[in-house]
Order: C-alpha cells, then structure tokens, then sequence
C-alpha cells in the first residue's frame, strides 16, 4: 500500500516537473516565438528546393542550407531594409506636404476653384437634410488629413527604429532555417512523437498547414508584391506623390479578398475627377481597375490553386482577427490559426463526432 502510494507521488512529482520545464522552456522562448514560427514556414516552403540542392552540391547538405539561406538574405532582408529606409524619407515628405499644402488658404482656393461643383454638393446635401456647411467640411478635412498625416509618419518612424531588433531577429531567423533545413526531418519526427495525436491526424494538419502557407505567402504573397510594385511606379506615372507608400499600402491591403488596392487607387481617381482631371482620372481608374482584376482573378487563382478552400467569410475574419492580435504578421498567422482551427473540427468530425452523437 505505502509502494502504491509512493508511486503515484513519484509520477505527480514527475509530470508536475515536466509540466515546470515546458513551461519555462515556452516562456524563455516568448521573445523569439514570431522569429521561429517564420523560419518554420520559410523552411516548409524552402525544402523541395533544399533536396534538389543536395544533389547538385554533391550530398553536402550544409552547402545546400547556406545557398537557401544567402537567397533568402538577398530576396528578403536586402529589400526589406531598402523598403524601410524610403519609407522613412517619403513618409516624412508626405507629411510635411499635408502641413504646407492643407492649409485654409488652400482650401479656400480649392473651393474656389471648383465653385460649381460645392454649390451642387451643398444642394444635396440640403435636400437631404444634412447641416454640414463648408466651414465644417474645411476643418474636418484639414485636421483628419494631418492626423492621417503625424499617425503614418510616427508609426514609420517606430518602425525605422526598430530596424536594429529588426536586423537581430533575422540573424536568428537565418541561423533558425539553416539548421531546421539539416535536421528538419529529424525535428518533425521528434514532435510528432511528442505529440498524442495519431499519425494520421498529425499527417492531415501538417498538410493543411503547409497547403495554407502556399496559398498565403507563395499565391496572396506574390499577388501583393506585383500589385504594390506595378501599382507604386503606376502612382509615379501619373506623378502622385510618395508611390513608395501608397504602393506598400497597396502591397498590405492586397491580402484582403474584394477589397484589394482599390482602397487606394478608388479615392485617388475619385480626387481626380473631383478636380476636373476628368481623362485622367478616368485613365487612372480603369488601369488600375484592369490590374486588379487581373491579378485578382487570372493570376491568384493560377498560384494558389485549389490547395486551400475557405469561405470568404472566414477569410475576412482570420486576416482582420490576425491584424489586430499580431500586428501586420497577422496577415499570416491569422489564415493559419483558422486552418489549424478547421482541421481539428474535420478530425473531430471524422474520429470522435458520430461516436457522440
């Protein structure tokens, strides 16, 4: 009786001190978390790639890492930093232009300007029984503008700033992929030993997972970046200012289905008509247009595929849901919590949900 009791204590002793140093591992580990989850899809996406590299450097698996790893320095640090840098530079012109331009001189003249097309705005707005008088219009559109203005330009320059921790997280990130694309397998079979689960349902997450990373970062990914660099140097074409940071706006709100960049290029060719630029504006309106379909409905579908099928629904709520709990990498981590989600209810449906019912 006192053995019995003396092993039970030895296993709560033990699963309570494996409980203890899981979760001081996980917390040590808290500050690279985001790091790691990275270098994690990177390899994912890296590793067909890292065996046909194998090959051809003669079996030498490090050389194959250190090539995948220089490509991935060139093809995302190097661009990242140049991207920050003009962020920077063009953020803070931005908005000195917003204080010198938007002022009530210019508005008035503004107004002014166009004196035919406020009456009829005014008259509307009459008929509709709406008391917003130019007056209000002027201030509104003034401070709204300079607050737009100062928030972009404090939120560019924190992220100027952090290019320091930003550079430290990708040595880690650097030295993550090289070592996880030479033991990976070793890595994979460890924790999925680890983990309770069967096999197969291990399998089906992991498929899932990496069918949501494709879609995401190769197919939603690649659409982002041809949308925010056509549509940058399309800005420079018709001479809007700062290109650079409407098309990385561009490049960021191209993840969100239907929306896309015409939440950029919509106001500007709104603007341009507004002010008479009628050609113009409405030259403007159809490239951009045309671009967006494009991309949106012939080249997206051509990358992504049928690997990942989620209603648009769910689609919204992951991206907006992962933007406002991770920042801009919610982007990614969203649709990937979402999938992680789905899977776990089609592996409940499958194993445990006709037995319960």
């Amino acid at each position: 009786m006192v053995e019995d009791k003396l092993s039970v204590y030895k296993v709560v002793v033990f699963f309570m001190t494996l409980l203890l140093s899981v979760g001081l591992f996980l917390w040590m580990l808290t500050p690279f978390i985001t790091t790691l989850i990275l270098s994690l899809i990177l390899v994912g996406l890296c590793h067909p790639l890292y065996r046909k590299l194998i090959k051809l450097c003669g079996g030498h698996s490090w050389l194959a890492s250190s090539l995948i790893c220089l490509a991935i320095f060139l093809g995302l640090f190097v661009p990242l930093v140049f991207l920050i840098t003009s962020l920077s530079v063009e953020v803070a012109d931005f908005y000195g232009y917003l204080r010198q331009e938007l002022t009530v001189d210019s508005f008035n003249q503004l107004i002014s300007t166009h004196a035919d097309k406020v009456a009829r705005l005014t008259d509307l707005l009459d008929r509709l029984g709406i008391d917003y008088n130019l007056t209000d219009m002027q201030n509104d559109v003034i401070r709204l503008s300079k607050e737009a203005g100062l928030w972009v330009y404090n939120w560019t320059k924190v992220l100027a700033g952090q290019v320091m921790s930003f550079s430290l997280h990708f040595v880690l990130l650097i030295i993550f992929v090289y070592f996880l694309l030479i033991d990976g397998l070793k890595v994979k079979e460890y924790l999925m030993a680890l983990s309770p689960l069967p096999r197969n349902h291990e399998d089906l997450l992991l498929r899932k997972f990496n069918d949501m990373t494709l879609a995401m970062v190769v197919g939603n990914g690649m659409a982002a970046i041809v949308q925010g660099v056509l549509g940058g140097f399309g800005l420079a074409f018709f001479n809007i200012k700062s290109p650079i940071l409407w098309g990385t706006v561009m490049a960021i709100f191209a993840f969100i289905p239907f929306i896309g960049i015409s939440v950029v290029f919509i106001p500007i060719g709104a603007y341009m008509l507004l002010i008479g630029e009628i050609a113009k504006g409405i030259t403007f309106l159809v490239t951009f247009g045309v671009l967006s379909l494009i991309v949106e409905y012939l080249v997206k579908p051509k990358l992504v595929g049928d690997r990942v099928k989620i209603h648009i629904l769910l689609i919204f709520i992951s991206i907006f849901g992962g933007l406002a709990t991770f920042g801009l990498l919610g982007i990614i981590f969203g649709p990937l919590i979402t999938i992680a989600f789905l899977s776990m209810v089609e592996i409940y449906h499958q194993s445990y949900g006709k037995r319960l019912l």
